[in-house]
This record gives C-alpha cells, structure tokens and sequence, in this order.
C-alpha cells in the first residue's frame, strides 16, 4: 500500500523528483529485511569489537537479553566518543595556543657562543634645541613657544606673511631645526668596550650616526649592530656623555627631568618607534645588565600575527613603529606632510615622505596630528583605523639597571678636562653620565608561541576514544564509508534481491 501510494504522488512531478522518490522506494519501501541483513553480514565482519554481539549470539547462546545489553554499552560508547570527537574538533578549529620558554645557545652543538652581538643604544638628550640655537635665531623662541603649546587655534593664528616676524621660519621644518640645534657631536664624549674604544673597533659609519625624532637628535651608537662582546665584565661597554645643562632652553628647564631617555634595542629598529625607554640623570654612573630575548609567535590560523610583514619606513617591522607610520599616512593624506621625516622612507616607496615646513604645521599639521592622537588613543572607539598587527619575530634586549652617584673624587679628576663654561667639579657632578652596558650570562632567552592542540593531538585523541570504547581503527571508518556507500549505490541502482537468501552489498557491481 505504501509503495502504491508514493508512486501515484509522483505521477505528475518531475524526472528528478520521480527519481529521488524511486531511490527512497529502493532504500525504505519493502527493503528493510535487506537493509538488516546487510547490517547483520557487516557487524559479522568489521573490524570493531563487540558490533556482531548485537546481532549474532555469543560462544554461551543467543540470549536476547545479552544482545540488549551490548546494544545498550555499544550506543553509550558511541555517544560519549561523539562527543569526544565533537569537542576535539572544536579545539583544533579554535587553534589554541601556548607559550613556551627555553634558553638556547647559538651554535648546533648547544655550546656556548663565542660572542654575543651588542645592541644600538639610543641615547636621546632631553634638551631638544639649545639656548645657543634659539639665541642665534631670533623669534624663533617665541614661534617656538606657541607651537609648543599644541593648540590647532593658536597655530592657525600665526600670522606668517610677516616677514620680519615668524614669517621669515614659515619654510624652516621642525627636522631642521631638531637637526641643527640639538646638543653637538662633542656632548658625545667616549664609548669604550673593555680596555679599547669603540671607534677602533668598529671605525665610522659603524660606530654612531644621529637620528632625528620627534624626541630630539638622538645619538645611535653601534647602529649596524657590528660590535659583539664577552659576557661578563670583560666584554662590557662603557659610553660617557655630558648633558650640557648651561645650554638647556628655556622649554627643556620647565620640564621635571634633565638628562637623558636611553634605549637597548635592535639595529634594524629605531628608538622613536619604541616606548621602554629608560630615564637616566647626569650626576651618576649606571650598571646595565643585558638579556637577548628572541619572541617569535604563531601565523594565522592559529596566531595573530601578519608573516608578510617584514619591515616599514621605521625598519623592522613592530606594533610601535606600524603604529607609526599609520600616523604619518594620515598626515601624508590630510597635509601631504609629516612632522619629522621617517628613517627609511624607501621601504614605501609610493609615498614621498618630508616634513611639513612650519607654516604647514601650524595650518594644518597640529590639527591633523592632535586628531589623529584623539582618535587612536580612544578606548571606546569600536574600530582602529590601523590594521597593527603582533610581529612574528621580535627581537628584546631586556635590561635591568641600578645607579650610583658619580663620586666626588673622580669628578675632581675630571673637572680639569672640562668643555668651554665649565671648571668646577660640581660641573661635573651635574652633567657627566657613564653608562656601563654588559651581559649577564652569553645565553639568548627564546619565547615561542606554539600550537596546544593540533593536527596530531585532534588524531591522537579520536584514535584513543574510538579504540577504548569502540574497538575501532581506521580500517573499521573505512569499512563504514563502503557499507554506506555501497547500500546506497544499492538504493539507487534497485539491485534485485535473491530470495530467500541475503545478496551481498557488492552482488552484481
């Protein structure tokens, strides 16, 4: 009756609706002895143990109420290694992920490196432009003054068609005069590696070059990162700068601290880009105890982030230095300038980089630039308008410091070697800074973010829960995908039927 009354719906569908309707007649209509029968012969022969107790009797009898049993533990093992499985999916989907810590040696014997390479030392003078500078210049204070003050209102007020006033500076740039007056070259006043100095070992370009910042003109100090060293004190560098405090501005004087912000970093970085900046004050040697840490993090699926990016206009690529060229593009596009020029500006070569003359700053840099700041340091704001992601690999030298003051009886000695306006030891208790830079141990620290849960673990764990409840192995999945594939093929095709025996699924392919 069943069978009849499908096959009059049908009469008037489709071919393809006829079809799907036959195909269920072969598979449901009149076939459910076959269909057991075929569960009976695979349960007989698979290779998962316990399956034929359901439906052939034991070496003790054909118990019924044994069978129900194993009925009821196989369908209980069954659920609960779904839903083993289930989760394990979801993990290995969801790519968790872990840290791991481990300290390794630069050679693959795991031997201690014979050297260990020394980080460019970024060494940043509070006092961005000199008295001596402003002096020289005159009303450049002033204009100065009011662009320092980091009021849009303020700036775009200045009147720069006055040519005897701020309107002989309206084509200066901020770079110039960072440049040109920040404290010179001499303030610099030796660098020495154990019983040598460093421009010995590593002779010019690669002993120091200045950066030009928003931060001042800094000097960076073994910027090729050429100069390797001992662990220990004998391979220690030991750098000694004068701050110069007669020639602190009147801007810099207002400020709480004098002296110095020195950061240990990367040669392929720059110190504009990275904000662990340590704050030293003249009057006092300080020890620095260096660590080289390597982190690398894991790609997309399973990390965060970006292997295609390797570097930008502030070097190797990092969150800070991304962050800092998205604030310079937005500049670029605003005021089709930036207010100091990034280091290497040929790493984006599409954009020609400079830096906004003054007139420009003031009419249309401040405003751009103060925005942009609002924007990006909102914590409300739902979107980042830079696409920043983590760096792969990132390379720290982490430091740990402690200082002294400088000694009475060696600024003594001192103060007769001293600059021009300078010839007292208190002099030199206020200007001179040392910085002895070392490795505590030659051994690089390495972090790595890994996989918790992978292809391996998902595998491991499907292949434990269907072995322990199930008996299972992986030929026991692939005589499942035949027996299904093959019935269904036997569905389709309408393959007769032998009676009164039972046709085996591959009878007639």
């Amino acid at each position: 009756w069943y069978q009849r009354r499908v096959r009059e719906a049908v009469v008037s569908t489709q071919s393809t609706g006829t079809f799907l309707v036959q195909v269920l007649l072969n598979l449901l209509g009149g076939s459910v002895m076959g269909m057991y029968g075929d569960l009976k012969a695979f349960a007989e022969g698979t290779t998962a143990h316990g399956v034929k107790y359901i439906f052939w009797p034991t070496v003790h009898g054909n118990f019924k109420i044994v069978r129900v049993l194993f009925l009821i533990v196989w369908l209980v093992a069954a659920g609960y290694s779904l839903f083993v499985i289930y989760n394990g999916a979801s993990s290995y989907v969801g790519k968790p992920t872990g840290t791991k810590f481990q300290v390794i040696a630069n050679d693959i014997e795991h031997e201690k490196p014979a050297a260990i390479q020394f980080p460019t030392v970024s060494v940043c003078n509070h006092n961005v432009v000199t008295k001596s500078y402003f002096a020289a210049n005159e009303g450049l204070k002033e204009l100065w003054l009011q662009l320092e003050q980091w009021d849009p209102d303020t700036a775009e007020a200045l009147d720069f068609t006055n040519m005897t006033g701020v309107g002989k500076y309206k084509d200066w740039t901020y770079e110039k005069i960072v440049a040109e007056g920040g404290p010179g070259n001499w303030t610099f006043l030796q660098c020495e590696q154990f019983i040598n100095l460093c421009e010995e070992i590593i002779p010019q370009p690669d002993f120091y070059t200045r950066e030009v910042s928003i931060t001042g003109n800094c000097f960076r100090i073994n910027p090729n990162g050429k100069l390797y060293g001992k662990g220990g004190n004998y391979g220690s560098m030991q750098l000694m700068f004068f701050a110069d405090l007669n020639e602190y501005s009147e801007m810099s004087r207002r400020e709480p601290m004098v002296g110095y912000t020195v950061v240990f970093h990367d040669s392929e970085s720059y110190s504009s880009t990275i904000p662990s900046g340590y704050w030293m004050s003249p009057g006092s040697i300080y020890k620095v105890d260096l660590n080289l840490q390597h982190e690398y993090r894991e790609g997309p699926p399973a990390g965060q982030c970006d292997p295609t990016r390797v570097n930008n206009t502030y070097g190797r690529y990092e969150e800070n230095s991304c962050i800092a060229q998205c604030r310079d593009d937005a500049l670029m596009e605003q005021c089709g300038c930036v207010h100091i020029s990034p280091p290497l500006p040929g790493n984006q070569p599409d954009k020609a980089y400079r830096s906004c003359s003054l007139e420009e700053w003031a009419k249309c840099g401040l405003r751009a630039y103060k925005k942009w700041v609002q924007d990006y340091s909102n914590v409300n704001k739902i979107s980042a308008d830079c696409n920043c992601p983590s760096t792969c690999e990132e390379i720290n030298y982490k430091a740990q410091l402690s200082s002294s003051t400088l000694s009475k009886f060696y600024a003594e000695e001192k103060a007769a070697r001293l600059p021009p306006g300078y010839n007292s030891t208190q002099d030199v208790l206020e200007n001179l800074l040392i910085i002895d830079i070392l490795f505590t141990s030659m051994q690089v620290s390495e972090i790595r973010e890994i996989v918790t849960y992978g292809w391996g673990n998902f595998l491991g764990d499907v292949g434990g829960v269907l072995g322990l409840f199930l008996g299972a192995s992986m030929f026991t999945i692939l005589e499942m995908l035949e027996f299904v594939v093959l019935g269904v093929w036997k569905g389709i095709c309408g393959l007769p039927k032998k009676p009164p025996g039972h046709v085996p699924l591959n009878d007639g392919l």
